[in-house]
């Protein structure tokens, strides 16, 4: 009886992940049975030990015809490659503003500035998966090619930590991708003219624009904010300094707003307030200017609108020879005693609400109590409940009143100084006391003495 090998072969691929069983030229014209412990023992003699198709050993025992073959008869199992790392952010880094189609907005409010806070975290590493390893039909492993780690590096201001694979951000700033380097950039900066490419800008750090800020655009910053162009009627506001290298034509629209000090050119009918200093360079020309601290024009004229200032007004000039009006308000600034004013009317008028609150808890007080019926029982706790809110009321307005008189230096401190010219129809203002300029003076220091505003020659 011939051998299974006569009418059986096996071939298997060079990876060893597929064998297969072919049939001889001798396996038609026999006679011969075929049995699973044969096909078994012609797979041991090869050391095909995984991946055996039951299903095919089926159909081989069946003698097929010759046709059916090759059949394959094992399959290895490929190894499963290991997932790359990857990088988790914590937040959009794309630049585009996401809108729904309910939203209102400005076409110059289409960016935004990916920015961070001081401790925040910016991305976490996820680390690649080794992969499962698979077997060839010999029953040998194969290994599994392991995922790739991700790249990500620490930049500037910012730091990794090892024990939760994540970064973080050592400042306030904008968040900025340059592969590998993930950086905190606390000044955002703006190499060209304000445009609609750039927009709109609100941002955490300072804001550096190198060129213009034309009409109608707005520049927020949590700290300074630097231009080295012209501001025309746009809106600049900084939690720290405003620094503008030309000036600001703002045709009566424009608006600077500094939490410390404001550093300009020229002002030409704009608007700007400081709770620190406004130094101008130049002139301020029909504008309205604010400072706690002081208002200096180191070369220029101050002509027209509105000057407040807490301690100084430092010109070269003061008015112009055309007499137009021009008013300084020293000691306490325009807004804050504007506010004082507001303050005080709200003052009197929740005093005498209170008074008019009391005699009528007073009456009812005189009432028996036998007497009073649901309605004057609802009417005696909305007196109690009025004058109690309205008491709470005044003592919020005495207390403001008493931070603002704490903050504001006495107008005897304060003066204004006129290096050369101050021409007549300048009204003068400490505080309640105003004095309106008759007639040319030159280089005179004015201040408050014996509550008189007093025009003194400078020593």
């Amino acid at each position: 009886m011939s051998s299974i090998h006569t009418y059986l072969i096996i071939r298997s691929s060079a990876d060893g992940m597929r064998a297969e069983i072919d049939c001889t030229d001798a396996y038609s014209s026999a006679d011969w049975t075929c049995s699973e412990a044969m096909i078994h023992e012609l797979l041991k003699k090869h050391k095909i030990v995984d991946g055996i198709q039951q299903d095919a050993i089926e159909t081989i025992v069946a003698k097929p015809s010759s046709d059916v073959f090759p059949v394959e008869i094992a399959i290895g199992k490929h190894p499963i490659a290991g997932k790359d790392g990857q990088v988790d952010f914590a937040l959009d880094l794309s630049t585009e503003k996401h809108i729904s189609k309910d939203d209102v907005i400005s076409f110059r409010d289409m960016m935004q500035i990916p920015t961070v806070k001081q401790g925040q975290k910016l991305a976490r590493l996820i680390p690649p998966e080794a992969g499962e390893p698979g077997h060839d039909v010999f029953g040998k492993q194969v290994a599994a090619k392991p995922g790739k780690q991700a790249v990500l590096k620490a930049g500037k201001n910012v730091v990794y930590r090892e024990e939760d694979a994540s970064f973080y951000a050592t400042a306030d700033g904008q968040i900025s991708l340059n592969s590998p380097y993930l950086h905190v950039y606390a000044v955002y900066e703006v190499n060209e003219s304000l445009s609609m490419k750039v927009g709109n800008i609100d941002f955490i750090g300072s804001v550096v624009i190198r060129g213009d800020v034309p009409s109608g655009y707005t520049v927020k910053a949590a700290g300074d904010v630097k231009i080295f162009g012209m501001v025309e009627a746009a809106s600049i506001i900084a939690g720290g300094s405003i620094y503008i290298s030309e000036g600001m034509s703002g045709v009566k629209k424009g608006e600077l707003k500094a939490t410390e000090d404001i550093h300009i050119s020229y002002m030409n009918q704009g608007k700007a307030y400081a709770r620190g200093n406004i130094i101008v360079s130049q002139s301020i020309i029909h504008s309205e200017c604010t400072a706690r601290g002081m208002i200096k024009c180191q070369q220029g004229n101050i002509i027209g609108g509105v000057i407040s200032a807490g301690q100084l007004v430092d010109a070269k000039d003061i008015g112009n020879r055309l007499s137009t009006k021009t008013e300084v308000c020293i000691g306490r600034d325009y807004a804050t005693l504007e506010h004082e004013r507001t303050l005080r009317a709200k003052e009197k008028e929740l005093k005498e609400t209170l008074s008019k609150l009391d005699y009528i808890g007073q009456k009812l007080a005189q009432t028996n109590p036998e007497d009073m019926d649901a309605k004057m029982r609802i009417t005696m706790l909305r007196q109690k409940n009025s004058y109690q809110k309205t008491k709470a009321k005044l003592h919020d307005v005495e207390e403001q009143l008493l931070r603002i008189n704490a903050f504001l230096g006495s107008e005897r401190e304060a003066s204004i100084v006129v290096r050369n010219q101050l021409y007549p129809n300048v009204i003068i203002a400490f505080g309640k006391y105003k004095r309106i300029i008759k007639t040319n003076h030159q280089a005179v220091r004015i201040c408050l003495a014996d509550q008189e505003i007093s025009v003194q020659a400078r020593g």
